[in-house]
């Protein structure tokens, strides 16, 4: 059984066949909103961030959005294995047993944070010697501002059905906000039709800038009053940058390594819905997409990438939900394993296939 499916754009493809892949290549990292899903790849993620890439000679930008977020900063910290251990285990372990309010979930997600930006955290994250941290948000704006769920509701409605007619549909509901590591080069900004702010990271906002990158509309408070931020309403990266896509935000050297849960990229929470849009190979030209195989998804005890909604499809059943979804978090180090096996190897560039 192949465990991974490794796809690459045209140049990180012709790269790969004739030189392999190593750590001094690569620019960027992008990690994915998914919440739960991340849960496939954690594994993953612990191999490239903990073994891989901290030695890497040159700084490496990181974008992520929502659990994207989280994800990366845990592999910011001293001891990145750690956290992202911490960060899975409090994901597994939250518990919803009288129901999903708002509160409720804020109490959880702070949890999720504490497990991966304590105290020291902070100054880790924005110390790294390797990686420079980026995380985006969502400035929301008319009803998706609004602290009325129901605003909210009639809001994200007008914007799935707007979003048949294209996906700059959105530029007055929404801009994108990149809090960035002071340190960092600047090729990370908006690079599409949505108006795009850079704010600084420092200590007073780093965990509210994650926070609020990962603030679920409908069912999450929002983030208001960002330390150096545009004021207004921070909600989801995600809603935007689902799964941000390098050529909407990045331009710059090198390749961009993209840990993935899906062996596609969809630019924006809506787009996934619209099954015919599909992103534009050239804006994923120096993307490397790393993937569980489907075979070995199947061969998990879930069967599958755990879910969100898994939180309802066994409500009531915590116990089954969470030894489903360690069964998935531990299979997933036999996709880091894999991936450093074939990066040292050179093995890769036997199975890479294009995007």
């Amino acid at each position: 059984m192949s465990l991974l499916r490794i796809r690459a754009g045209q140049s990180a493809l012709e790269h790969i066949r004739s030189k392999g892949l190593s750590p001094s290549d690569i620019s960027a990292v992008f990690g994915a909103s998914g919440a739960a899903k991340w849960l496939a790849i954690y594994g993953l993620d612990r191999a490239i961030f903990s073994e891989w890439l901290v030695d890497a000679p040159q700084p490496i930008n990181l974008f992520g959005t929502s659990v994207g977020a989280f994800k990366l900063a845990g592999a910011c910290r001293q001891n990145p294995g750690k956290a992202l251990d911490e960060l899975a285990h409090a994901y597994i372990e939250q518990s919803y047993p009288n129901g999903f309010s708002a509160d409720l979930i804020d109490r959880e997600t702070q949890k999720l944070l504490d497990s991966v930006v304590d105290a020291a955290g902070l100054d880790e994250i924005l110390s790294h010697p390797v990686f420079r941290y980026h995380c985006g948000s969502v400035l929301a704006k008319g009803g998706l501002a609004s602290t009325s769920v129901t605003r909210q509701k009639y809001a994200m409605a007008m914007a799935f059905a707007l979003n048949g007619f294209g996906r700059n549909i959105h530029t007055k509901i929404m801009q994108r906000v990149i809090f960035a590591d002071a340190r960092a080069d600047g090729t990370l900004a908006g690079r599409d039709a949505y108006t795009s702010h850079r704010v600084v990271l420092n200590r007073d906002n780093l965990r509210a800038a994650i926070t609020g990158s990962g603030s679920i509309p409908v069912v999450m408070h929002g983030v208001s009053d960002i330390v150096g931020a545009p004021a207004g309403m921070h909600r989801d990266g995600g809603l935007l940058d689902y799964h941000p896509v390098p050529g909407n935000v990045w331009q710059g050297d090198g390749l961009v390594l993209y840990p993935h849960f899906y062996s596609e990229v969809t630019s924006g929470w809506f787009d996934k819905y619209f099954f015919w849009r599909k992103t534009p190979k050239a804006l994923l030209d120096k993307v490397v997409l790393i993937s569980p195989s489907e075979s070995f998804l199947a061969s998990t005890e879930l069967g599958r990438i755990p879910d969100r909604r898994d939180f309802l499809r066994m409500q009531g059943d915590d116990p089954l939900r969470k030894r489903l979804w360690w069964d998935s978090a531990k299979r997933s180090l036999e996709l880091g394993e894999a991936f450093l096996t074939l990066a040292k190897s050179g093995d890769i560039g036997s199975i890479v296939e294009p995007i």
